[in-house]
């Protein structure tokens, strides 16, 4: 992506997060089934901006979009990593040893129903899933490019036009 592009899209992005409103995006994360501490964090990352060549870009509603989006697009996966969080906020009520159990549970729970959804998606979109470990670690990382391929576009391309 050259420099122009970079620079319009991120303005693109930046103008359609002017009509989104802030309740109505949490209800829309909370009826998906996502964990309130997630949705909690989300709301805190609204109002992140940051000045880019003199404008404001509203960076967390850009990114809170763009999660949005990403979960439209892979349902299943969404309710897998609100499944695991819920395991890790259930393991959170064990007296004694819940709170040290708690976010080892909800992350595990959060990558392994994560990867679990991501399967469920794939196999609805008629993809080859893998099996095993390197199937499993595949899917991770086809997640984590999937989700920031944009963003690292964007990025890799205006880093050289601000770094001048």
């Amino acid at each position: 992506m050259m420099v122009n592009e970079a620079k319009l899209e991120l303005a693109l992005l930046n103008a359609k997060t002017y009509g989104i409103d802030r309740i109505d995006m949490i209800t829309r994360f909370t009826n998906r089934g996502l964990a309130q501490e997630v949705v909690t964090r989300m709301d805190e990352l609204w109002d992140k901006t940051k000045v880019i060549a003199g404008e404001t870009i509203h960076i967390g509603k850009i990114i809170i979009t763009k999660i949005w989006e990403f979960i439209e697009a892979n349902p299943n996966m969404a309710i897998g990593i609100a499944v695991g969080a819920a395991v890790g906020a259930l393991t959170h009520m064990i007296p004694f040893i819940g709170s040290f159990l708690a976010p080892i549970t909800m992350t595990l729970g959060a990558v392994i129903g994560g990867v679990a959804g991501h399967r469920l998606d794939k196999m609805n979109k008629d993809q080859k899933v893998s099996y095993g470990l390197i199937g499993i670690a595949e899917d991770v990382v086809s997640i984590a490019k999937e989700f920031f391929r944009l963003f690292a576009e964007i990025f890799n391309a205006l880093k050289e036009y601000f770094s001048d």
